[in-house]
């Protein structure tokens, strides 16, 4: 059951982490359009690493922040046709993430059925993936959140830029404001699974549902919590 109730400290400080990233990430969508509508001639991967890296340094360096990496991921046929294009970085350290694949079809692939891409980038809508465990990239159960990029208002998706957010760093973040909604409260998925939750003996991954009193609250467009929740 989905309720409206006052905005408490504790629902407002989940809200604004969440939305944070969103925000960012949306706001970073259209000015890598922009700028990549801006190139004259064939776009070229070293132009796509030299925006893209700009914008993940400030990304991965911001204390308030906990993003574990970030990029861009281009459709095939941006950079040349039948070939995608990933440029992405984590870490403090910047560390660039599988660049061989950018030249290797097979590689690529695994990128491109991806839900966290595909999602977007066949519906042009914001996405949310996870928690799961990352054997691309960090190897952790992460959340990965992915918003599409259009060269030009309402045309085509040519790609995605994502953060992904370790389910570690979000529980640091996140579970004093979810113990403060009750000793159960827990942030779940769409489909039921825990991201972080207040209660004992759930973990990340595990699948819940709501009780017949269950409070439900929106966070964002993808995510809730559940003040009063159940292993399934």
């Amino acid at each position: 059951m989905e309720v409206t109730m006052e905005l408490s400290p504790a629902l407002a400080r989940i809200r604004t982490s969440i939305d944070g990233v969103q925000t960012e990430l949306s706001a970073w969508s259209v000015e890598l359009g922009r700028q990549l509508a801006g190139i004259t001639g064939k776009i070229h991967g070293s132009a796509i690493d030299a925006l893209a890296l700009r914008a993940v340094q400030t990304l991965l360096s911001d204390p308030d922040r906990f993003i574990a990496g970030a990029g861009f991921v281009a459709g095939s046929g941006l950079v040349a046709v039948d070939q995608s294009y990933i440029a992405w970085w984590q870490g403090p350290d910047l560390e660039r993430v599988d660049a061989l694949a950018n030249f290797s079809t097979s590689a690529m692939e695994r990128y491109l059925r991806a839900d966290w891409f595909r999602v977007p980038y066949e519906t042009a809508q914001p996405h949310v993936t996870g928690p799961y465990i990352d054997f691309l990239c960090t190897d952790e159960y992460v959340m990965t959140f992915t918003h599409p990029v259009v060269l030009r208002q309402g045309g085509p998706v040519i790609g995605i830029v994502g953060a992904d957010i370790s389910v570690q760093s979000l529980e640091r973040t996140l579970l004093g404001p979810l113990t403060a909604l009750g000793p159960n409260a827990t942030l779940v998925n769409k489909a039921g699974r825990v991201v972080v939750s207040a209660a004992d003996g759930l973990e990340p991954g595990d699948l819940v549902a709501e009780e017949h009193l269950a409070t439900s609250l929106p966070i964002g467009r993808h995510l809730m919590v559940l003040t009063t929740v159940i292993s399934q």
